[in-house]
């Protein structure tokens, strides 16, 4: 059986591939079980040396890879270079750089008195067979950005890339090949949701979903049910607010851009923004004039936003603009929708009882409420079920980090929005049902490892006071002990600390 893979733009099919069985899921997974066990006993200075060299094949080939993401996802070719190559390369230079020092084996000094003689260490160790699953909107930086601390720590990946983007998926495997993995050290799965069930079934150990966050809560589930480790990053309502004092053209150029790149489908786009009502005319009135300069894809080779790529996305999109006209908001500009084309949309008059101000939109639609107290806005932007992302616009720096605080997501930027995915030092995550774990920096290869505690004894011959048998004499003495490691009062802790002494240098 065939996966075939379409432009949105044009509607031509552009390439296929082969599709895996469910059935063959389990065996390639015993497979990489295998590899791992070799992979992971390698030096870690020889596995980066391969990472390094898929890194250098990416660049090499970037032009190639950049036209077919436009191809397959529809995005603009500047795009692909921007959220997709650029991003990429970075993370591999960031694990390439700092993986070694991060996995580096550590000493634990214990501080208890009465165990200061042991000696004690924490490891790093790769989990196994890591599962990805990934989305269309971002075909390369997505699973790349935990394909890449994955290997790096050690462990081999099944991979599942979007059934809608396969051919970004087959680059990324050609990638790893020419780079010298060995056999089954990364491995790749093609089809529609049965695959992805078949692999959350399988004997992998650890699950990474990027996604909607309805299909995260049934792998939820299903994970839980044999006790499998995911990390699920899920979606967004990302809020924008807009103070007063707000650079208006920085802020508008920022909101637009962050609200209609990739035209909305990114889970950290800008979904709702609140602007003081001190400014909220002008704003609009500049919203209106920077998004009528904007191009959509009509044939042409440079364009600002394509089609939308999932068919069943623009009956959501529909859907809530419906809903939110039905309750009161008005089109402030553009709506015009036709097939898999979405024309950027301005809402005005939106409240939080309409579907476009709780619901992921995912696509290119700006509702702009007015706020007037900090506090307000700040109430706003937390009524959310979603909590990934969030921007504040002021010029006053100080006051926006205090307004960050306050605020509830993975991640909030300050006259900024989205670029932070772009960097690999960056944390990427959210919170409530945006999801769980985390992607990119320190905490994203953290996510690849499970912390491995070593401890010994010097003292071979030692009876430990704290072993049976329990009777009136050692109860005392583990009293006498308590005192002497955390009273307050120094003589108490001293003279408790002659009966526990002697009980250290029994042997057994």
């Amino acid at each position: 059986m065939k996966l075939e893979s379409f432009n949105p733009n044009t509607h031509q099919k552009i390439g296929e591939v082969e599709k895996t069985e469910p059935s063959q899921v389990e065996e390639i997974v015993q497979k990489a079980k295998q590899a791992q066990s070799v992979w992971s006993n390698l030096k870690i200075d020889e596995r980066i040396k391969i990472l390094k060299k898929a890194k250098s094949i990416l660049y090499q080939n970037r032009d190639d890879i950049a036209k077919i993401i436009s191809e397959e996802n529809g995005k603009p070719l500047f795009e692909s270079y921007s959220t997709e190559i650029i991003p990429t390369l970075s993370l591999f230079n960031y694990y390439i750089k700092n993986a070694k020092k991060f996995l580096k084996p550590h000493y634990e000094r214990i501080k208890l008195p009465v165990m200061i003689h042991k000696k004690s260490w924490i490891e790093y160790v790769p989990y196994g067979v890591v599962g990805i699953i990934s989305p269309w909107n971002y075909p390369l930086l997505l699973p790349m950005g935990q394909i890449i601390p994955a290997l790096i720590a050690g462990n081999t990946v099944v991979f599942k890339p979007s059934e809608w983007t396969p051919l970004v998926g087959e680059k990324i495997k050609q990638i790893f090949d020419e780079a010298g993995l060995p056999e089954y050290v990364f491995n790749i799965i093609h089809g529609e949701a049965e695959i992805g069930q078949a692999l959350v079934q399988s004997s992998i150990d650890k699950l990474f979903f990027t996604g909607s966050t309805k299909v995260g809560r049934l792998i939820s589930i299903a994970a839980s049910e044999k006790l499998l480790p995911v990390s699920l990053e899920l979606g967004g309502k990302d809020p924008a607010i807009v103070l007063a004092d707000a650079d208006l053209d920085r802020a508008v150029y920022g909101i637009l851009w962050g609200s209609l790149m990739n035209a909305g489908q990114t889970c950290v786009s800008i979904e709702r923004v609140y602007v003081d009502g001190k400014i909220y005319d002008a704003f609009l009135s500049k919203l209106v004039d920077e998004i009528r300069k904007l191009n959509n894809y009509s044939g042409n080779e440079y364009y600002d936003y394509s089609n939308i790529k999932l068919p069943k996305q623009v009956d959501i999109i529909k859907e809530h603009i419906d809903d939110a006209l039905s309750k009161g908001a008005k089109i402030f500009y553009g709506g015009k929708i036709e097939n898999n084309f979405v024309q950027p949309v301005i809402l005005v008059d939106v409240n939080h009882s309409m579907k476009v101000m709780k619901e992921e939109t995912f696509g290119p639609v700006i509702p702009v409420m007015k706020f007037n107290t900090l506090d307000e806005a700040i109430e706003l932007a937390n009524d959310s079920d979603y909590g990934l992302s969030a921007s504040v616009w002021t010029k006053n720096i100080e006051l926006g980090k205090s307004i960050a605080k306050r605020i509830l997501a993975g991640s909030v930027l300050i006259n900024d929005c989205i670029s932070h995915f772009g960097a690999g030092e960056a944390v990427i995550g959210g919170i409530k049902m945006s999801g769980t774990g985390r992607v990119h920096s320190r905490s994203g290869l953290m996510e690849m490892v499970y912390e491995k505690y070593y401890n010994y004894d010097t003292l071979t011959w030692q009876k430990k006071m704290w072993w049976f048998k329990y009777d009136k004499k050692s109860t005392e003495k583990i009293k006498s002990a308590t005192d002497f490691l955390f009273s307050e009062n120094l003589l108490k802790r001293l003279t408790s600390g002659l009966k526990v002494l002697p009980e250290l240098f029994k042997k057994h």
